[in-house]
C-alpha cells in the first residue's frame, strides 16, 4: 500500500483503508495528524473519519489540554470490532488461534495429528477449532500457515515433503467447505516471516528460518514478503550443501534438512544450518537471520552462536556487511499469529 493519499472520489476506498493502516501503526492519531502523514486535505480526512466511526472501526477521545486552543480528539482503532484466525499445519500436530482487529492474541486452541494424518483429519481438526474460537465473534477469515511445498494463489498443497497421500490437495476450498469462512493458505514459513512484517513493515531484508519437523525460511526483501512466482520460494531445508550426502526426503542428497536431522548433536545440526545460510546471504545480500521453530526454542544460545561461527568462517565480510543473528521472540505461535495477519492485512486493504 501507497504511504501517501490522493484526494479523488473514485479512491475513497483507498484513503480510507490509508487513514485505518495510519492510525494502526501509530496506536492512535488526531484528525490533524492523519492529513499531515497521509497527504490528504483536512477536508478529505473529514468526510472519511466519520464513515469508519459509524462502521464501528474507530474509538475517538478527547485529548487533554496542553495549552492554548481546542484540544485533539485522538482516533484510535477499536480492537474488538473485528477478529481474526490463524491456524498451523505441522507433520504431527495443529495449532488454531483468535486475535482481534489490531493483532493482538485473544485465545489458541490445537493439538497432536494422529501418525500419517489424511487431509480429511486435518480438515476436521482445524475447521471444528476454528469454529468454536469464531463462536460470538465477527470472524473476517482464517490464514493457515501449513507445510510445502504449496501454491498459494491456487489453495493447493502440491506434494508435502515426509506427507504420504498429501498430492494436490485443495486445502483452501476444503476449509472454506467445513467453515464457511474464507481462507487464506500459505507456506508456514511466509507466515512466521509476516509476523515480522505487519502491521509496521520491516525494510531489512531478512530470512525468518523455520526449523522444527523441517527446515525452511520466509524471505522480507525491499519491505515486502518474497513468494516467488510460483508461490514457491523459501524451500532452503533442500539446498544441498554435501553432494555425497545421504538421501533426503525430497530425493536428493546432502541437503541441510537432512544433514541437520542426521548430526549427532545440536551444535553440529546448527553449524550445517549456518552453512546453507552462508550461500543465502551472499544470493540475496541479506542483513539479518532470525531463528525461529521448536528446534531453535529448545537450544535458543545454541543455534545463535553455531551459525553465528559458521557465517563469520565462510563470510570474512567487512564491518558494514556484517549479518545481525537473532533468534525470534514471538514463542510457538509466530506462524499462527503470521497467518492470522495475512488476514488482516488483507482487510485493512479494503475495509468495509
Amino acid at each position: 500500500m501507497a504511504d501517501t493519499g490522493r484526494n479523488l472520489r473514485n479512491v475513497r476506498e483507498h484513503n480510507r483503508a490509508l487513514l485505518l493502516t495510519h492510525i494502526l501503526r501509530a496506536g492512535g492519531l488526531s484528525r490533524v495528524e492523519l492529513a499531515e502523514r497521509t497527504g490528504l486535505t483536512q477536508q478529505a480526512v473529514s468526510k472519511i473519519v466519520p464513515e469508519l466511526l459509524d462502521a464501528g472501526l474507530l474509538d475517538e477521545q478527547r485529548q487533554p489540554s496542553t495549552g492554548v486552543g481546542k484540544p485533539r480528539t485522538q482516533l484510535t482503532v477499536r480492537a474488538g470490532a473485528r477478529h481474526a484466525l490463524g491456524a498451523r499445519l505441522d507433520r504431527d500436530e495443529y495449532r488454531v488461534l483468535r486475535t482481534n482487529l489490531i493483532g493482538e492474541v485473544e485465545e489458541t486452541a490445537g493439538g497432536p495429528l494422529p501418525a500419517g494424518f489424511t487431509p480429511e483429519q486435518a480438515v476436521e481438526a482445524i475447521g471444528a477449532t476454528a469454529l468454536e474460537l469464531a463462536d460470538g465473534f465477527d470472524v473476517l477469515g482464517l490464514g493457515l500457515g501449513a507445510v510445502g511445498p504449496l501454491d498459494h494463489l491456487a489453495g493447493l498443497v502440491r506434494d508435502a515433503t515426509n506427507m504420504p497421500g498429501w498430492h494436490e490437495v485443495p486445502l483452501r476450498d476444503l476449509l472454506e467447505k467445513r467453515t464457511g469462512l474464507p481462507v487464506t493458505l500459505d507456506k508456514n514459513t511466509n507466515s512466521a516471516a509476516f509476523a515480522r512484517l505487519w502491521p509496521h513493515g520491516d525494510p531489512t531484508a531478512t530470512a525468518v528460518v523455520l526449523v522444527g519437523t523441517g527446515i525452511g525460511v520466509g524471505l522480507l526483501i525491499d519491505g515486502r514478503l518474497y513468494r516467488g512466482p510460483r508461490t514457491n520460494a523459501g524451500e532452503f531445508g533442500h539446498t544441498t550443501i554435501a553432494y555425497d550426502g545421504p538421501v533426503c526426503a525430497c530425493g536428493r542428497r546432502g541437503c541441510v534438512e537432512i544433514m541437520a536431522k542426521q548430526a549427532p548433536d545440536t551444535r553440529t545440526a546448527a553449524g550445517f544450518l549456518g552453512i546453507g545460510l552462508a550461500d543465502l546471504v551472499q544470493v540475496l545480500d541479506l542483513e539479518r537471520i532470525v531463528l525461529a521453530g521448536r528446534a531453535v526454542r529448545d537450544e535458543p544460545g545454541t543455534y545463535r552462536d553455531a551459525v553465528s561461527e559458521r557465517l563469520e568462517e565462510l563470510l570474512p565480510l567487512p564491518h558494514w556487511q556484517r549479518i545481525e543473528v537473532v533468534e525470534d521472540a514471538g514463542g510457538e505461535e509466530l506462524v499462527t499469529r503470521g497467518a492470522a495477519a495475512e488476514v488482516l492485512a488483507s482487510y485493512y486493504a479494503n475495509p468495509a
